[in-house]
């Protein structure tokens, strides 16, 4: 059996009652006990109701919740457009750098094509003379 909190003022009441026993007395106690109740029923509501209410109140609401998602948002935006920029930086020097490459690498073909070409007709302009240059020196040769 649980025991209740009853005041002073409820058992001073039962206990005229039991010593008269008077249905006057009876009535005063069981009035005196339920409105003592009804006060501390009461108490305890407002008490969770105010206890309720505050943690309640600690809780986010779905405008702020909102406005830290936008803040949020706004922070890995600023992110992406840092680190976007960070990664256009180096590209745009390799592709520079690239560029100059191809540049120097089409000037060389050009050049190693000039040479080519100089040195195919010098070849064929002196292809007649070269070759009497060689049989004039294997004659000098087989004469001695």
């Amino acid at each position: 059996m649980k025991n209740y909190y009853i005041s002073e003022g409820v058992k001073a009441l039962f206990s005229i009652y039991f010593k008269d026993q008077t249905e006057e007395n009876f009535i005063k106690a069981l009035n005196e006990f339920a409105k003592e109740s009804q006060i501390n029923s009461q108490e305890i509501k407002d008490k969770s109701f105010r206890e309720f209410k505050e943690a309640i109140s600690k809780l986010p609401t779905i405008d702020l919740l909102n406005t830290r998602f936008d803040k949020l948002e706004d922070s890995v935006d600023k992110l992406e457009y840092s680190i976007g920029a960070k990664l256009d930086k180096p590209e745009d020097s390799v592709c520079a750098k690239l560029d100059k490459l191809e540049n120097k690498l089409d000037s060389f073909k050009r050049e190693v094509r000039t040479y080519v070409i100089i040195l195919a007709a010098l070849m064929f302009i002196l292809q007649p003379t070269i070759f009497d240059l060689i049989l004039s020196i294997f004659k000098s040769f087989l004469r001695q």
